[in-house]
């Protein structure tokens, strides 16, 4: 999860240098800046630290290779294996887009073998924990860069490309990106697989179906942690969900993390 969104970022980032051939145009600034703190340097069209953050999935994989199909694990390893060679080969911009649309496919084609081959075990249920805690967490942080209104011009439509989500923005309002489009769309909407509150709904959903959910008729701490955050979501209005409540939720979302933690994996 955490790969896919960093590659969604980088393609963004080589669209926009193939459009502008300007690297200080202030959508790229914004895009360096928020990549940098997760090792990612943009000046190598294929970032090291990408191609290193797969090798380490692969190394997670490994440790459970008997819950893989042969064809996830091949999957995986195909990732592996294309992302290094285009490494060599990929040059800055419009080159460098397509090697990431390359990866996104592959990245997506891999996931979906794990999730819809899996059994559906305790162990799937904490695989897809994860994956939704992952996705609402990079969601928040995004956003309280890219829908913040002092971010320059462009950053909400990237915000919405790099969640996958132009065309349900399109059909839905049929007006150009605004703050409070983006922000319905990809924070408070629970039909979106690509918002805050579907992944926070679908936290829940997991978490009442893991062990002693609920004891003596009283939710599990895990439960009890996310009933408010889904509430609160559920009837805010996008106004409320500035950059500062963002980075909040981004704690909150921790906070349930470290719960599952203490709750199941110590």
């Amino acid at each position: 999860e955490r790969t896919e969104d960093a590659i969604r970022l980088i393609r963004a980032y080589h669209l926009r240098l193939a459009a502008t051939d300007n690297p200080a145009d202030p959508r790229l600034k914004a895009l360096e800046s928020f990549l940098a703190p997760y090792g990612y340097t943009l000046d190598e069209p294929i970032p090291e630290a990408l191609i290193g953050r797969i090798e380490i999935a692969r190394g997670c994989a490994a440790k459970v290779r008997d819950r893989f199909s042969t064809d996830g694990w091949a999957a995986l390893g195909d990732l592996v294996k294309t992302a290094r060679q285009m490494s060599r080969t990929a040059r800055p911009g419009d080159d460098c887009a397509r090697a990431m649309s390359v990866l996104v496919r592959k990245i997506t084609g891999f996931s979906g073998l794990v999730h819809e081959n899996m059994y559906r075990f305790s162990g799937w249920r904490f695989l897809s924990f994860g994956r939704a805690l992952e996705r609402a967490d990079a969601l928040a942080a995004m956003l309280a860069v890219f829908a913040d209104p002092q971010a320059p011009a462009g950053s909400l439509d990237i915000a919405v490309e790099v969640a996958d989500s132009v065309i349900t923005h399109q059909r839905r309002y049929r007006v150009e990106t605004s703050r409070d489009t983006v922000i319905d769309l990809l924070a408070l909407d629970g039909d979106n697989p690509r918002s805050i509150l579907f992944q926070i709904q679908r936290m829940r959903a997991l978490a009442m179906a893991l062990p002693d959910a609920v004891t003596n008729g009283r939710l599990a701490p895990l439960s009890r942690a996310l009933v408010p955050i889904q509430s609160a979501l559920q009837v805010a209005e996008p106004r409320e969900i500035t950059s500062e409540r963002l980075i909040a939720l981004r704690g909150e979302i921790a906070a349930a993390s470290d719960l599952l933690t203490t709750a199941y994996l110590r």
